[in-house]
């Protein structure tokens, strides 16, 4: 064999010199870490419609009877809904803490409304008579009095979220448990515990604070193809309507054709003068419905009482057709 087929001992050497470092780059490049399968969010809370529905119908609700005890409460709207893992959440929720702990009937597991610290104090305020605007909170304790002030408004809201929930959802009843002032305690059984994060924001006379309602996803997930939907899709959204507009009370109204007098004339009238009518009267009466011009009729009498025939409707005209 020709001497130049051998490797010198110094191509030796290089060729195990770079053999190693591909072993050394090829170790670094395989990286790995450990998966959480709680990072999964397995609903999304934007596909939930009903949901948001059920929030705004329950805000509508709520902030008519609260406007009876906070006179001034400028508006409570639905700021957002994202979802959050417990421990972040919980890290958020100012001292002292007002946590409701909820119940939903048939479904596992429990549901959690905040109120905003500053937002109880800024209300306290009013109710006294004082300015909305809170004052320091920090290192205080809830007294016996200002307890039962939360405990009202929590069970106010609770009062319009259940009634909300049965008509819309009708998945079991939502029961108030007690208050909770420890937000650690919500971790019950992991930190990474994905919650649907649904914020109120109230507005009182320029001041701003926040209502929480914490709902784990996996007390929602049976139900999840329930909140999907809306009942628009199903047809009792529209037989809603209709059955409470069929029920509504209308004012109505039968109006006499206009008559002019003199200032003269006017002063001139005294207690038990007549004052006649047109002719025409009889047979140009308007019906009004709730202020609106519907019929035209004549005077007459009906089983012993005033009454009169609807002889046409008034036609209306169309934005735009004029």
């Amino acid at each position: 064999m020709a001497e130049e087929d051998f490797l010198s001992q110094e191509e030796i050497d290089m060729l195990l010199q770079s053999l190693g470092k591909e072993e050394e780059k090829s170790e670094e490049q395989i990286k790995y870490r450990p998966f959480d399968i709680n990072e999964l969010e397995r609903i999304s809370p934007t596909r939930l419609v009903k949901l948001e529905q059920v929030v705004n119908r329950w805000v509508a609700g709520a902030t008519v009877e609260l406007r009876g005890i906070i006179f001034n409460l400028d508006n409570i709207s639905l700021s957002g809904i994202k979802t959050e893992k417990i421990s972040d959440f919980v890290l958020k929720i100012p001292l002292p803490a007002a946590i409701a702990v909820l119940q939903i009937e048939s479904l596992n597991g429990r549901v959690y409304m905040v109120l905003d610290t500053r937002l109880i104090y800024t209300i306290i305020s009013i109710i006294f008579g004082g300015p909305a605007q809170p004052y320091k909170v920090e290192g205080k304790s809830f007294t016996k009095f200002e307890q039962k002030i939360i405990n009202n408004l929590i069970e106010l809201l609770v009062k319009h979220l259940n009634n909300t929930w049965v008509e819309l959802v009708r998945e079991g009843e939502i029961r108030f448990i007690g208050i909770e002032d420890n937000p650690r305690r919500l971790i019950t059984v992991s930190r990474n515990e994905i919650m649907i994060i649904i914020t109120l924001e109230v507005e009182i006379e320029g001041f701003k604070g926040n209502i929480y309602l914490a709902i784990p996803m996996k007390t929602i997930e049976p139900i999840k193809d329930i909140l999907r939907t809306t009942d628009t899709e199903s047809g009792n959204y529209r037989d809603l309507i209709l059955a409470s507009l069929m029920n509504t009370s209308v004012t109505l109204e039968a109006t006499f054709p206009v008559m002019k007098m003199r200032v003269r004339e006017l002063l001139e009238l005294k207690e038990g003068d007549f004052v006649p009518l047109s002719p025409r009267a009889p047979n140009s009466v308007t019906v009004k419905v709730a202020g609106v011009p519907m019929f035209t009729g004549v005077l007459g009498e009906s089983s012993g009482r005033k009454a009169v025939k609807i002889k046409s409707f008034v036609k209306h005209h169309v934005r735009g057709t004029e």
